[in-house]
């Protein structure tokens, strides 16, 4: 076999998108065309396929904890040695903030751990398995991008697998300002970033600030402290950026926006649902002028709707999140010229229901730009995803989902703080984050939840042949040759008296196959295995 020796369009494309490409994508791609690719990935059924649809709901996790006597008033639990369906992924806010409320009185702290495992075992499953994988690629974005770290709040953590369900996944290919309103009222990130404790008294400047920073106009934005009782300026003269009293007016705009979770309303307590409502006792009723626009024109709810509205559409958070996404897809330097059709796209749409779809269609569709070489650094999750998909292994509910790349800041909502995890090569790079890596990789098929026969899918004519062997796999994994001294060790290695040549010719099936999975794992060592 002659193998290229660099990446062909269709494994470029297709790897700055996906969650890695696969022989059968690339054939895929060959035969549809990119743009017809890209238009049938930005039209996915609103939920799963029915194929994974159906590989999720057949799911089951071991889950076992000790039981707790009733005592003084606690009603205590029964104990649970049981495999048992990922049930918290379909239950709505209320139910799941039951866990976190009656936790070590009514509730084993294991149950409360469940919901987490649960939500980044079906990540996992989705990442690795979705036919759409584009948009397994945008709420992969939009996580990082409206992050929420799953250590900060008990009840935050708790209404994640709505959040990732029932906020994100469902606007990613939408409107912004939909998704930044389904985000504002979500109670993951109202709890987070603290706003469902705002008050008249004493309104949250925490989320004003990281919604103007961070969701919309981003930091560049930002103009300073700036001046009280700026000069309100006529309908759609909007300031550029946004300083520290635009910051305060709308945390008093914000104020209000807040959770059922047993605070005083307007005639009288509140429930414990953790669904979100305007309180007006909690509104201060003094916001002024925001980045030019009076708010005192607004009453109540309408306030902060003006805001959200107002950022939304401002031509600076076209810049700073279309910018993210082509860094996203592009790496470190991404295109100018993307950019620039993305803002286009972003601004013309910005009242239609698909403006995403609109923003990407043009930046993948419009230019030719998909195609160039350039270079992005899988980070360590996408490794393991890549390395699912072109091993072709198959992967079930992994329990340890939760924390198996937590001690790197990766995987789903595991970066603490909420600017998300940087997305710049220079955060992958160090001996440590390649070190885990690759030691991950080389025990991951050790796991119960990963399953596959890799050396039943090695063709019999290549087993004697360490050159084939190698050429073979390096082209399922990473699809054009190595570096020539990396293609030689790979052969020498193959070659080898414990080697997976020596090892497919004997008679000890699980000798063949440990052979070929240290072959793939030192494949997906190589630093071009390591790039998207």
């Amino acid at each position: 076999m002659a193998l290229p020796t660099a990446p062909t369009f269709e494994r470029i494309a297709l790897n700055r998108v996906t969650f890695g490409a696969r022989l059968s994508d690339v054939d895929r791609l060959k035969q549809m065309g990119w743009k017809a690719w890209v238009e049938n990935q930005l039209r996915p059924p609103p939920g799963d396929d029915p194929e994974l649809a159906s590989f999720l709901d057949s799911q089951m996790m071991f889950i076992k904890y000790n039981g707790l006597a009733p005592a003084k008033g606690i009603p205590g639990w029964p104990p649970v040695n049981q495999f048992r369906a990922m049930t918290y992924l379909k239950q709505d806010v209320a139910q799941l903030w039951e866990v976190p409320r009656k936790i070590e009185t009514a509730v084993a702290a294991d149950e409360y751990d469940r919901i987490g495992k649960e939500l980044n075992a079906a990540t996992w499953i989705r990442n690795s398995r979705s036919t759409y994988q584009l948009r397994e690629f945008m709420v992969d974005f939009w996580n990082n991008h409206f992050n929420i770290g799953r250590q900060a709040d008990f009840y935050a953590t708790a209404a994640l697998p709505v959040y990732d369900l029932g906020v994100i996944r469902p606007r990613a290919f939408g409107n912004f300002h939909d998704l930044l309103t389904a985000v504002a009222t979500s109670a993951s990130m109202l709890r987070y970033l603290d706003n469902a404790s705002s008050t008249a008294a004493h309104p949250n400047e925490n989320y004003a600030r990281e919604i103007l920073e961070l969701h919309t106009l981003g930091g560049p934005a930002y103009a300073g402290v700036g001046k009280p009782g700026a000069k309100a300026r006529k309908p759609g003269d909007i300031a550029p950026g946004f300083t520290d009293q635009d910051i305060i007016q709308a945390s008093r705009a914000l104020s209000g926006w807040t959770l059922e979770q047993g605070q005083t309303g307007p005639d009288g307590p509140l429930p414990f649902t953790g669904k979100f409502v305007f309180n007006p006792v909690q509104h201060n009723d003094t916001a002024g002028v925001f980045l030019g626009v009076d708010l005192a024109a607004f009453k109540g709810l309408d306030q902060g709707k003006a805001v959200l509205k107002i950022i939304a559409d401002h031509p600076a958070t076209a810049d700073f999140v279309c910018t993210k996404i082509a860094r996203r897809m592009y790496g470190d330097g991404p295109p100018s010229s993307v950019i620039a059709r993305g803002k286009r796209a972003w601004l013309a749409g910005r009242d239609q229901p698909d403006q995403i779809r609109r923003v990407l269609a043009a930046m993948l569709m419009d230019g030719d730009e998909i195609g160039r070489p350039g270079t992005k650094l899988r980070r360590p999750y996408e490794r393991v995803i890549a390395y699912v998909r072109t091993a072709d292994v198959l992967l079930s509910a992994f329990p340890k989902a939760d924390i198996a790349l937590a001690p790197l800041g990766d995987g789903i909502y595991a970066w603490p703080t909420p600017e998300g995890r940087p997305d710049v090569d220079s955060q992958w790079l160090s001996g440590m984050v390649n070190l885990y890596s690759w030691n991950f990789i080389t025990v991951l098929l050790e796991q119960d939840s990963f399953r596959t026969s890799l050396a039943a899918q090695t063709p019999e004519e290549l087993r004697a042949s360490p050159a084939g062997l190698v050429e073979h796999w390096v082209n399922r994994m990473v699809g054009y040759s190595l570096r020539p001294a990396a293609m030689d060790a790979l052969v020498a290695d193959a070659g080898a008296p414990t080697g997976a040549v020596a090892a497919l010719a004997g008679r000890d099936a699980q000798k063949a196959e440990a052979g070929m999975r240290r072959l793939s794992a030192l494949i997906a060592a190589a630093p071009e295995f390591g790039m998207r």
